[in-house]
């Protein structure tokens, strides 16, 4: 009699990875998944490989915010930096940088520096460029302002100045020439000839960009006109040739079609300066421009600011600065031609190609715009998006549809938000909008935002910066124990890699290539390049348990790993079997390029882990698992 008996196992089974994840903190991982990277990229998919290389492409002092408009702007301590070159101060601190035209506004500063004239200046100053001259700034200088109860009477020169089209070359100027160089030069509103500040001797050599020269008069006081250095260039036979920015300065008396092209009736300007009669710096809204007079009323709606100048003109002397008031925006973008913002509970738009006009309510569709909203809690962010701009609360997201303030139209959703000090994550890949919410990185395409960094599990992060190269979401930020990161989603196959530890505190992509600013070494980075400035990179890839998700005891007879390292990379090979310590199982160096299969033997357990790591460039394109199943018990 034959009795019947159980089977002692399923024989032997492989399964093989070909396919590599991304990383995945917590449970669910699935095969080729990682419990955690470095120094990896999704650049060679379906295999694991390196990120690419880093350059350094300057180094700084202080440095706070980053923005590409044509050429790197960058703000270090106190100086701004466009194209390597130092343009003006602005205050320390953190930055918000927009472009509007040819313009990069600078906020907390309210400062605006034109990339075309490369000049900089306060963002709410009285100034024009519409002249017939071309490329010509007029200003509108602090002087002596005469009051009555509701008018000032402006008695200063209106200054103006303006490029020469061609610049002032120096072909060869001998080593040893000196010239003076000015620390400053302005008109004189007197005798409209130039102030000159101190002085300095240079030889041709030791010129700078920069440097104010004065090369065509023996009594530079009296004329106005000047040369600012913009490059030095030595000549094979020991001279230089000096190429020079020209302008030339002039002024002249306010009238109907100079004021009417500095002042607008509705504008709201800030006075400041007055010693005499102090109560007279405040802000007041602009009635009526007629000449060099200007009628106003309070800021309040009082039609007569000026009150303590009573029944006859008071004359303040001195140095009167009138400005045009500006939002203190908190956030800000641009979005067709306008500069885009948001101050307390209110959004504003400016006029049409001006952002330093908030206040034109003329019925006209070049007008300003605001709005106030009544949702709860601050603005963290902004962004165009299509057609419409996007302003976030953590909890809302407020977009304005529209094409003029004839039509602008106000709709608010309920929606999880930019998380507050995240105002930087927003970037827009392939017209999707991610950014950094409360519970972690969402993508926006016009409804409901979705969540797509669940691979986090229960981490939470904050403080996000982010950019990206065209295809991939590179975003820095703090993890709840202080530590940073550098996190970059693969948004064509959804993959996550912590790239390292990096804190940048800023990104900007130049032409293509993704730069950022490092908070630790204080230094500008590019990357996508190759790696002969940084050297061979460092990586590792931990992967998630293998189980297999059968309930039979399991024999691990092999692991087959294949990989291709390049000449002088290594590699090595660890496992840990059921949460044991890992023990290194290979390591192999590679003095050639070429393909190596790699086999591993496990102890006996019910799962195990395995960690790769070396350094240079190694490309993972497979692992395979060869295990038997056994008894349930």
């Amino acid at each position: 009699m034959r009795l019947p008996y159980l089977s002692a196992g399923g024989g032997k089974q492989d399964r093989q990875i070909i396919q590599f994840g991304g990383v995945r903190y917590g449970q669910g991982a699935s095969d080729g998944e990682l419990e955690e990277s470095l120094g990896l990229s999704s650049a060679q998919f379906p295999c694991l490989s390196q990120r690419e290389g880093r350059k350094r492409a300057g180094v700084y002092t202080a440095p706070t915010a980053l923005y590409a408009k044509g050429k790197l702007c960058v703000v270090d301590g106190t100086d701004l930096l466009y194209d390597g070159q130092v343009v003006g101060q602005v205050s320390a601190g953190e930055k918000q940088l927009a472009a509007i035209n040819t313009r990069i506004v600078i906020f907390p500063d309210k400062m605006v520096y034109d990339t075309e004239k490369q000049d900089l200046f306060e963002l709410g100053m009285i100034r024009t460029y519409e002249t017939e001259e071309g490329k010509c700034t007029g200003t509108f200088p602090p002087g002596n302002i005469c009051f009555t109860r509701n008018t000032m009477v402006l008695e200063q020169l209106w200054a103006w100045f303006y490029r020469v089209d061609e610049d002032y070359v120096i072909e060869n100027a001998a080593a040893g020439s000196t010239y003076t160089v000015y620390s400053s030069i302005t008109l004189d509103q007197d005798t409209w000839g130039l102030t000159l500040g101190n002085t300095s001797t240079k030889t041709a050599g030791a010129l700078q960009p920069g440097d104010l020269l004065i090369l065509h008069t023996d009594d530079p006081s009296k004329a106005a006109r000047y040369q600012q250095v913009e490059s030095v260039t030595a000549n094979g036979d020991g001279t230089y040739a000096i190429r020079c920015a020209d302008y030339f300065m002039n002024g002249t008396n306010y009238s109907d079609d100079v004021m009417k092209r500095l002042v607008h009736a509705g504008d709201k300007l800030i006075i400041s300066g007055c010693t005499t009669f102090p109560g007279f710096n405040l802000t007041v809204e602009v009635v009526e421009v007629s000449g060099n007079t200007i009628t106003a009323k309070r800021d309040d709606g009082y039609f007569y600011p000026f009150a303590e100048a009573g029944n006859t003109a008071q004359r303040e002397e001195g140095s009167v600065k009138l400005v045009r008031s500006i939002p203190d925006l908190e956030v800000l973008c641009e979005h067709d031609n306008r500069l885009w913002g948001a101050a307390g509970g209110t959004i504003y738009a400016s006029a049409l190609g001006d952002p330093g006009r908030f206040f034109d309510y003329e019925g006209l569709s070049t007008d300003s715009y605001a709005v106030a909203v009544g949702t709860d809690g601050a603005f963290t962010g902004c962004a165009p998006y299509g057609s419409n701009v996007l302003f976030w609360k953590e909890d809302y997201v407020h977009k304005v549809l529209g094409t003029s303030p004839k039509n602008y139209e106000l709709y608010v959703y309920k929606v999880p938000g930019v998380q507050a000090g995240s105002e930087k994550s927003l970037c827009i890949i392939n017209e999707a909008l991610y950014y950094k919410g409360r519970e972690g990185v969402y993508r926006y395409t016009g409804s409901t935002p979705t969540l797509i960094s669940e691979n986090f599990g229960l981490r939470r992060f904050s403080d996000a910066v982010a950019g990206t190269d065209g295809w991939r979401y590179y975003i820095s930020m703090k993890g709840a124990d202080g530590s940073w990161g550098m996190y970059v989603y693969d948004t064509m196959r959804g993959i996550w890699l912590r790239e390292d530890d990096t804190h940048a505190m800023d990104f900007a992509n130049l032409g293509g290539t993704l730069c950022f600013l490092d908070a630790a070494d204080k230094t500008l980075y590019t990357t996508g390049q190759d790696d002969s400035e940084e050297g061979r990179i460092q990586w590792s890839a931990s992967f998630a348990p293998f189980h297999e998700t059968v309930h039979g005891r399991k024999g691990y007879s092999r692991l087959f790993l294949r990989l291709e390292l390049s000449a002088g990379a290594w590699c090595k090979a660890e496992i840990s079997e059921d949460g044991g310590a890992f023990r290194q199982l290979w390591l192999e160096s590679e003095a050639r390029q070429g393909t190596v299969v790699v086999p591993i033997r496990p102890a006996r357990c019910d799962a195990f882990r395995v960690r790769l790591s070396g350094k240079g460039r190694c490309v993972v394109k497979s692992l395979v698992r060869r295990f038997e199943i056994g008894s349930e018990v």
